[in-house]
C-alpha cells in the first residue's frame, strides 16, 4: 500500500513541475513582472483549493451545531460566524481567482 502511495506522490510532484516549468518560462520572457503571481497556479488548484473545500464543508458542520447555541444566547448575533466558517472559504474557494493569493 506505502508502494503505491509513494508512487502516486512521485507522480503528482513530476506533473507538478512539469505543469509550472512553462508557465515559469513564460513569464520571465514577457513584460510581467515575477511578483504577479504569488502562489503558482498549479500548487493552488491541486492542493489549496480542496483545503479551501474542506475547511468550508467543516465550517457549515460547526456553524449548523453552533446555530441553536448562538439562536438561543444571541439570536440578533446569528449571522456572526456565518462570515468567517462559512462564507470566507467559499469564496476563497469558488470565486477568488486560481492563483492570486
Amino acid at each position: 500500500m506505502f508502494s503505491n502511495l509513494r508512487g502516486l506522490a512521485a507522480a503528482l510532484v513530476i506533473c507538478a513541475l512539469l505543469a509550472a516549468a512553462p508557465s515559469s518560462a513564460d513569464s520571465f520572457s514577457s513584460n510581467r513582472s515575477v511578483e504577479a503571481r504569488a502562489v503558482p497556479v498549479i500548487f493552488d488548484a491541486l492542493f489549496l483549493r480542496p483545503i479551501g473545500l474542506v475547511m468550508t464543508i467543516s465550517g457549515a458542520v460547526v456553524y449548523g451545531v453552533s446555530v441553536p447555541f448562538v439562536a438561543m444566547t444571541r439570536p440578533t448575533d446569528l449571522g456572526t460566524p456565518l462570515e468567517p466558517l462559512v462564507l470566507k472559504p467559499a469564496r476563497y474557494t469558488f470565486v477568488d481567482p486560481i492563483g492570486q493569493h
